[in-house]
């Protein structure tokens, strides 16, 4: 898997949710690219001071169906709570797990949550202007913590490879990012991923879009991400999501 198209969340690292989307033969692609850093020379902004600190469940905070539409199904088998001890291992985003363990410790991690949408007609509807999303959500003890955590995951991405993307901005502090790589389907049309990730307050949204080129800005990823900015500062609704499984953040296999 390119490291390049690797985002925050350990689940990216462990289920590539695209792949299991009736994507192209390049299962790997669904991984998605990398986050951007306001450090590294990209769109990064800030916008309102507003920085509230919100309590658990970070699902309340999601973007959720209700909100995008019929147009997209939920990719259940990709939508679980973010457990902060599995996530430490993940060896795609930390060095190893004592580092993870350390970090997270530091950041005071409380939990993430992470969903996916699938759009009617997947690959078809995609060729015709539809997108997958992907959707992951990290709550911190303070924002302080958020702020480190943020800083770090913006650094990461900055080394990937992703291309930084201009941007309106969207939470106190925000960065996009976007990357080619593979093809819808069997078809010869480029893949286009688009990042939005933003901190407002002590929560961490990342927004993630995978549509074709032809069709694909970062705009649709900045939309989401400003219905997510919308909950965390109370504007809209935001309600826990019907529990769709018991299923857990994967832990990946060790290092070989």
């Amino acid at each position: 898997m390119p490291r390049r198209l690797l985002l925050a969340a350990c689940a990216l690292a462990a289920v590539p949710v695209f792949a299991a989307c009736g994507d192209d033969d390049d299962a790997d692609a669904g991984a998605g690219p990398g986050t951007s850093t306001a450090s590294a020379q990209t769109a990064g902004a800030t916008n309102s001071n507003d920085s509230p600190t919100l309590a658990t469940p970070a699902s309340k905070y999601s973007v959720s169906i209700d909100d995008i539409g019929i147009a997209w199904l939920t990719d259940i088998a990709n939508t679980y709570i973010i457990d902060a001890t599995a996530y430490g291992k993940q060896p795609m985003l930390f060095g190893n797990e004592a580092e993870g363990k350390k970090l997270l410790t530091d950041w005071g991690y409380l939990e993430g949550y992470e969903t996916a949408y699938i759009p009617e007609g997947r690959d078809t509807s995609v060729l015709k202007g539809a997108y997958y999303i992907k959707v992951e959500t990290h709550l911190f003890k303070d924002e302080e913590g958020a702020n480190k955590a943020f800083k770090y995951f913006a650094d990461y991405a900055a080394t990937s490879g992703a291309s930084p993307v201009n941007i309106q901005p969207v939470g106190n502090v925000s960065v996009a990012f976007a990357t080619s790589y593979g093809t819808i389907g069997s078809t010869n049309v480029k893949a286009l991923y688009h990042q939005v990730v933003f901190r407002r307050g002590n929560v961490i949204t990342i927004l993630l879009t995978k549509g074709a080129q032809g069709f694909m800005t970062v705009e649709p990823a900045r939309e989401l991400a400003l219905i997510a900015d919308e909950k965390i500062l109370g504007e809209r609704p935001a309600v826990e999501p019907t529990p769709t499984s018991s299923y857990k953040t994967p832990t990946p296999a060790p290092k070989r």
